[in-house]
């Protein structure tokens, strides 16, 4: 449906608004990294995990200190297992924590295969799954209800598994899936097969 009466040139802005996902040219391919924010049950689950590490770190460090101290008795083989289980339950708790929650989708046009990976708060990228081109039965874009954004999907070959490779606009979607579907048409002999 078209509104006859907006302002000439209100079409043209409602296709330039900002995207909502950037795409980064590299030597190998290209990143796509969605502009959408991390689901707030994720941030809550690594803030409590931040701080249930730090608790049973400082408890872990407190068993192993206090009888240095001359504050408790010795340190006994109970303490000892109960401090390395604190430690290891603080370090699962602190590596979840310092997890990233930003995916992105990286294209490696060089070897044929997409990959999923989530950047963890120092930079140091995380792999979830990596698709070769030969495993990709579809990239399309779904519409959603009204108000929210469209999401471009590739759709595993088997159906089961769908990947959001971004959101936006089905207008700013539509130049991203017909470049992914061309480089899957130009997918490399020794394409590189699922390894999640």
């Amino acid at each position: 449906m078209t509104d006859f009466n907006a302002p000439e040139g209100s079409l043209q802005m409602h296709l330039a608004k900002s995207s909502c996902f950037t795409v980064d040219d590299t030597y190998w391919g290209y990143i796509v990294r969605s502009g959408r924010g991390p689901a707030i049950g994720i941030m809550l689950a690594q803030a409590a995990s931040f701080f249930l590490g730090a608790c049973f770190l400082t408890a872990a460090l407190g068993i192993l200190i206090l009888p240095m101290m001359g504050l408790a008795d010795n340190l006994g083989a109970i303490g000892i297992g109960a401090a390395v289980m604190f430690m290891t339950v603080a370090a699962y708790l602190l590596w979840f924590a310092s997890r990233g929650t930003q995916s992105e989708v990286h294209v490696d046009t060089s070897v044929g295969e997409i990959r999923e990976m989530i950047c963890n708060r120092t930079g140091k990228p995380t792999l979830v799954g990596a698709y070769g081109f030969d495993t990709v039965s579809g990239i399309h874009i779904e519409e959603q209800a009204e108000g929210q954004q469209a999401q471009l999907v590739m759709q595993h070959r088997n159906g089961a598994h769908h990947l959001i490779i971004a959101e936006g606009s089905a207008a700013q979607l539509i130049s991203l899936r017909d470049r992914l579907g061309q480089d899957l048409m130009i997918a490399p002999k020794g394409a590189a097969r699922q390894v999640a």
